[in-house]
């Protein structure tokens, strides 16, 4: 769809979510908006920061941006948000709940091929989010509360893969990170790089669920 903001900024983009509270669905409406030659802004490029708190901040022109549409907010200057005079910061993370609703409803509503996430693994998270213990989802999703601890169990799994990964692509894309290894590493061949070795016990420690799925022989 196409319409026109109430500040005459060109919408290119509606995402249509559902919702379902006390078993009466509603749709809420996510706006992806672009000003005029405004360049998109890049989630691959962005950190795990700047996801998190969904604006980034830069220091050559001392402003925060908002990475959902692109609003800027420079520093020194002095905003009205919610009937108040505001600093740029305050001002920018207002807009991201006025304006967005939360960050993690932004990242909610991605597409799959962007959060990894199916429909009930949302539902899960967003009831995680708002606080509801398991029999409030289970009834508001239709399943068991022990389905839900089941999915709950599995998004943490999800996490703990997640962090060893992110720790991996440091060793691999951080600059300093590489600098260091270079500078301790002893020179060795590459057909003659010592195996890592791990402790049988340690990989067979059932006191973690997590370590139980691999072998580290």
């Amino acid at each position: 769809f196409t319409i026109k903001h109430k500040r005459n900024e060109k919408v290119f983009m509606i995402i249509i979510n559902k919702y379902v509270k006390h078993n009466h669905k509603y749709y809420q409406a996510c706006i992806i908006y672009e000003k005029e030659g405004r360049q998109k802004m890049e989630f691959k490029e962005l950190t795990l920061e700047e996801l998190t708190r969904g604006y980034v901040w830069s220091e050559e022109e001392q402003l925060y941006q908002c990475i959902f549409c692109g609003d800027k907010f420079e520093e020194g200057l002095i905003y009205s948000s919610r009937g108040k005079s505001v600093n740029a910061l305050r001002a920018m993370q207002e807009h991201i709940f006025d304006e967005h609703g939360s960050v993690f409803e932004c990242l909610l509503d991605l597409d799959k091929q962007m959060n990894g996430l199916s429909d009930a693994q949302k539902d899960v998270l967003e009831g995680l989010y708002y606080e509801k213990d398991n029999k409030a989802i289970g009834e508001e999703m239709g399943i068991s509360d022990a389905t839900v601890r089941t999915y709950k169990f599995n998004l943490q799994k999800m996490k703990r893969r997640a962090r060893i990964f992110l720790a991996m692509m440091e060793q691999i894309e951080n600059e300093e990170i590489i600098a260091l290894r270079k500078r301790l590493e002893p020179e060795q061949n590459v057909e003659n790089i010592r195996k890592p070795h791990f402790d049988t016990q340690f990989g067979a420690n059932l006191l973690h669920p997590f370590f139980t799925q691999y072998n580290f022989k």
